[in-house]
């Protein structure tokens, strides 16, 4: 060590009761302890951040699911990707653990540099009483002593001065003598009380100044093994961040090399070559108006199937062969409709409608073809659709009550 940088030499005071350099000192270590409080709290934040990231990239690697439909040299990218994430995970986790523990060592060396300090505060602070104290009596002592020869001095003047003096009495030279007798007495004890204060002085400065040494040499060890811990910490940091660097590189020049290999116009031309269509693309639609659209009708009337309506054929023809058929045997009337479109019949088991006209619906319909009975007598099926829908329950009831009787009275007839 150099000239400068030794406390027990740099922090001195010449002025006996004067502690300042000791008061530097301590509030260096304060302040020092602080600062590396702080670096202590940040590597801790940092550790755990690491810790949880890491764990993070663990969990993502483990329930990642690749896509099973990548092959070649793309799926195995893929794999070494989610390997990649997990190393880098375990690594992270490596990493904040390491820092952790260089925050706990900075913190326990803290902890022993605060509790030393303490220590070394509670052991110097009565020197430091006892040698102001001293300077104190000391002082006192000395004005004592110089009061006292100052009236040691003036009972000499006035001896002399009676002396001097012709028409002096022997008493008054007498009570001279005593005076100047008992002020040299009291400068003898002054000087007395004077010296054990100086010699007891000495004894609690050199009781202080044996601590101080002792305190400045004990600081700066705890400074000097701060300064060093803290500069290790962030050594083993920029390792810990240097050998992660080194991990990403190496599994990311791992990664390039696999997608280098990677054909993307063989890959994409093999899978479109096992699910093309092989069809021309689709015909643009022409638009055509709604009114200018045929409506859909059946293609065959239910005469047309006869497994499918054969009573109502049989019902038709009967009805058409012989006026004299039974009640029983004709359709029973189920509601009224009314034409939605006009329409024209293609065979004998249709009827011709137009737009607006009254039926009746009869039984025997399906859900293409309803069979029906004009206004005009005639009984033929027509498109399901071309009729209005079914009215409510109540005005269907009254309208089959009407229906009956309108054709009980066209028979009558």
């Amino acid at each position: 060590m150099g000239s400068i940088g030794n406390f027990a030499e740099e922090f001195w005071n010449v002025e006996a009761g004067d502690f300042g350099g000791w008061d530097v000192v301590n509030q260096r270590i304060k302040d020092a302890a602080k600062a590396s409080s702080s670096c202590v709290d940040f590597l801790k934040q940092l550790g755990l951040a690491l810790d949880s990231f890491g764990r993070n990239l663990q969990k993502v690697a483990k329930n990642s699911t690749l896509p099973e439909f990548e092959y070649g040299e793309l799926q195995t990218s893929l794999c070494v990707v989610r390997e990649g994430v997990e190393a880098w995970g375990d690594d992270c986790v490596g990493a904040g653990a390491a820092i952790t523990q260089q925050a706990a060592a900075l913190a326990h060396h803290l902890a022993h540099a605060r509790l030393a300090r303490r220590r070394t505060n509670q052991l110097l602070k009565p020197r430091q009483q006892q040698v102001k104290e001293s300077v104190r009596k000391v002082q006192q002592a000395q004005r004592q002593a110089q009061c006292r020869m100052r009236e040691l001095v003036d009972a000499q003047s006035f001896k002399m001065t009676l002396e001097g003096k012709q028409d002096s009495t022997l008493r008054e030279k007498e009570k001279a003598n005593q005076t100047g007798w008992r002020a040299e007495e009291a400068v003898r004890e002054a000087e007395g009380q004077h010296r054990e204060a100086v010699t007891t002085h000495n004894t609690a400065l050199e009781a202080w100044c044996s601590s101080a040494a002792s305190a400045f040499t004990a600081m700066q060890e705890l400074e000097e093994t701060r300064v060093r811990l803290t500069r290790d910490t962030l050594w083993g940091v920029a390792n810990v961040c240097s050998l992660l660097a080194v991990h990403i590189d190496q599994q990311q020049e791992n990664l390039r090399s696999l997608l280098v290999r990677v054909d993307v116009e063989g890959e994409v031309g093999a899978w479109v070559a096992e699910n093309r269509t092989q069809q021309t693309p689709p015909v643009p639609l022409i638009y055509t108006p709604a009114s200018c659209l045929p409506l859909p009708t059946p293609s065959a009337t239910p005469s047309a199937t006869p497994a499918t309506t054969p009573s109502v054929r049989s019902t038709i023809t009967e009805l058409s062969d012989s006026e004299d058929d039974s009640e029983e045997r004709s359709p029973v009337p189920i509601r009224k409709a009314h034409a939605l479109y006009k329409f024209s019949s293609r065979s004998e088991s249709e009827v011709s409608l137009a737009t607006g006209e009254a039926v009746t619906v009869m039984e025997g319909s399906n859900d293409e073809w309803s069979l029906v009975r004009t206004r005009a007598g005639n009984l033929g099926f027509v498109p399901a659709n071309f009729i209005s829908s079914s009215a409510s329950s109540s005005t269907r009831n009254a309208d089959k009550t009407s229906i009956t009787k309108d054709t009980k009275d066209a028979k009558m007839m």
